[in-house]
Order: structure tokens, then sequence, then C-alpha cells
């Protein structure tokens, strides 16, 4: 068993009744979605932010970073980086069916 399996065990035996445990962890799930979903927000915030101060979307911004026609500026570095966090956010939240797109 690995040790996530471990825990969730030690929670069904110390746990009242199924109906706790279940209540438990619908409660950790929640906030570990909630954690990501204000992840996201932060994220899109800054990429509003970079599309602001470049005057550009993030898929025309990085159509151009990804065909090298922007060079390497530390902000270009970041600003992809944060588009593929994004991304994966997204793709992960979808999943659940928590992306609520802004």
């Amino acid at each position: 068993m690995n040790a996530i399996a471990d825990k969730i065990h030690v929670i069904e035996r110390l746990s009242v009744d199924e109906a706790a445990t279940v209540n438990l962890l619908d409660k950790v799930i929640a906030s570990l979605l909630e954690n990501d979903l204000g992840k996201l927000e932060q994220f899109r915030r800054k990429l509003s932010d970079f599309e602001a101060q470049y005057d550009m979307k993030t898929h025309e911004f990085q159509r151009q970073f990804n065909n090298g026609t922007l060079g390497d500026d530390a902000d270009w570095f970041e600003w992809d980086a944060i588009a593929d966090m994004v991304q994966r956010l997204e793709e992960k939240l979808a999943q659940f069916g928590q992306l609520h797109h802004a």
C-alpha cells in the first residue's frame, strides 16, 4: 500500500461510520479543488497583466514565442510558464466539472 492508501485506511478505521468517512473525504476533495480554483484565478490575473502590459493576447504571444520571434526576455518565459500552468489546471479541473471560465 502507498502512503495515501495507508492514511485513508486509518481514517476508515477511526471513523464512526461510512457516512462520516465519506463526508470527511468530500471535505478534503472540496478543499483541494478550492485550492486549485484559487491558483487558477491568480494565474489568470497574471496572464491578464501580461496581456495588458504587452498589448497581446496569450494565445498570440505563445504562437510568436514558440516560433522564436520574441527573443529571450525573462518575461516571455514567465508568461509562457504561467500560460502552461493555466492550461494544466483548466484540464485538471474540467475533469471534475469544476472549471468556470471567467
